[in-house]
């Protein structure tokens, strides 16, 4: 039965199992797919990590009506749009420009322009919709254009010039906004950059007077090319507004002490080199110092956090670290990502998304309990639903000076926010395998594994 995950693409659909993925294509695009395959453009976006790869499944009684019957390689975890850092948007909408100018070398085109075709694997962008290619033919008009605009150039701009926070506002609304709307959310100095004069306010402009969009007449191949060179370009040369670094000088300024912090990555990478998980998620990772310690047992990391800045910096590193099995989501798990679209059903809630065999939740309690009023025992089900098997949990007492700071100037609800009410809670969810004391602390770390 065709999933609601793919019901847009009139041209094949996705069924999505737990153990498999296959995109099943009609037969209507039997030509266009012989073309992307027998042209070389597939197997080159693929050499250069544009595409992911896919096998052709062995004929049986379920392909009989299909032309082919795709199993493309397995992308473990799925971002959103609204989980993206700025600088993964900007990578993004880069990409696609360089995709559809390597398309068009082989007289092909992609004929939409959502984000949702893209997410980041192996620590790079990557695109995985083979059906999203259409044959071009000369003076042509873009058909993606408007889709473009409004849902990869138009979100990107509000980013950049706006505030990072427009990119969680794609979970409301998962087509884009309309370029009157984006126009008028931007700030002036956007009339004087030419990919947002252009194809944000003059087309908007244009759109108000007429239905057809400012590129839909036709437009040769060498136009195409100057197009989106052009805007390439000029989007290389954003740089997101500026924003108040709340938690970014974390580990400089607010930890208790280098000698609990080195006692705390000690004990942190003995019980990782002893268990050897193979897909580990950091909830609260901050800048991602404890994913990057992940990283190197692990063979896959999820890095969770709500702070914009933190993991720009983590993607940084990683990135001058050549680590490329660490994956990132801007995300608040006290409230995550929610199912979107055709009956919810069209793009999974992040919860859905999130599973591993071990979670990190390192000085991460006291924030989800006391900062966001989540009972323990909540926690507890919570993190018991996301891992196969281990929690490792850094349990931070009322004594400890970041909690007294919390409770500073509100009133003190918080009476059950005890270590043995924290034992007793994850009880029910776990078995207890180990404790251990962090140095200079009155902090401890508790690795759990799920009954």
């Amino acid at each position: 039965m065709q999933q609601a995950i793919s019901y847009r693409d009139r041209d094949g659909f996705v069924i999505v199992t737990d153990h498999s993925v296959k995109r099943y294509v009609q037969i209507s695009y039997a030509q266009t797919y012989d073309h992307l395959m027998s042209s070389g453009l597939y197997q080159r976006l693929v050499d250069e990590d544009l595409l992911i790869a896919h096998n052709e499944a062995v004929p049986d009684a379920t392909t009989q009506n299909f032309c082919k019957v795709l199993e493309p390689e397995i992308i473990s975890f799925i971002s959103m749009p609204y989980e993206w850092s700025a600088s993964q948007w900007k990578e993004v909408v880069l990409h696609f420009l360089k995709i559809n100018g390597i398309c068009i070398e082989y007289g092909m085109i992609l004929k939409d322009a959502t984000p949702f075709n893209f997410t980041f694997h192996k620590g790079h962008c990557i695109f995985f919709d083979t059906l999203s290619f259409e044959m071009y033919h000369e003076e042509d008009s873009w058909i993606a254009y408007r889709q473009f605009c409004e849902t990869l150039l138009g979100p990107l701009s509000l980013i950049f010039f706006n505030n990072v926070i427009w990119a969680r506002m794609m979970e409301a609304y998962i087509n884009g906004w309309q370029l009157s709307f984006i126009s008028a959310n931007l700030p002036l100095r956007t009339w004087f950059k030419s990919p947002t004069l252009l194809h944000i306010h003059w087309h908007a402009k244009f759109s108000r007077q007429t239905s057809q969009p400012v590129h839909g007449g036709s437009l040769t191949k060498e136009k195409l090319l100057i197009l989106w060179q052009m805007i390439g370009k000029g989007v290389q040369k954003w740089s997101p507004s500026k924003n108040k670094k709340v938690w970014l000088t974390y580990y400089d300024t607010d930890i208790l002490s280098d000698q609990y912090l080195q006692s705390k990555i000690s004990i942190v990478s003995g019980w990782m080199n002893e268990i050897k998980p193979a897909k580990v998620i950091d909830l609260g990772s901050n800048t991602g110092r404890f994913s990057i310690i992940a990283s190197a047992h692990a063979k896959k990391v999820i890095a969770v956090e709500p702070d914009h800045d933190c993991i720009e910096k983590l993607r940084l590193d990683i990135r001058k670290r050549g680590i490329t099995n660490i994956e990132t989501v801007i995300a608040d798990i006290t409230q995550p990502s929610p199912a979107i679209g055709w009956k919810n059903e069209e793009r999974s809630s992040l919860l859905q998304r999130l599973n591993c065999d071990m979670l990190f939740a390192l000085a991460l309690l006291h924030h989800v309990c006391i900062s966001a009023n989540i009972p323990l025992a909540f926690v507890a089900e919570l993190f018991a639903q996301i891992t196969g098997r281990y929690a490792l949990v850094e349990f931070i007492p009322r004594s400890d000076t970041k909690v007294a700071a919390l409770l500073l100037n509100r009133k003190d609800i918080f009476q059950d926010y005890t270590e043995d009410h924290f034992i007793q809670c994850f009880s029910t969810k776990f078995n207890l395998v180990k404790i251990a004391s962090c140095d200079a602390s009155d902090r401890k770390l508790y690795l759990w594994e799920r009954k």
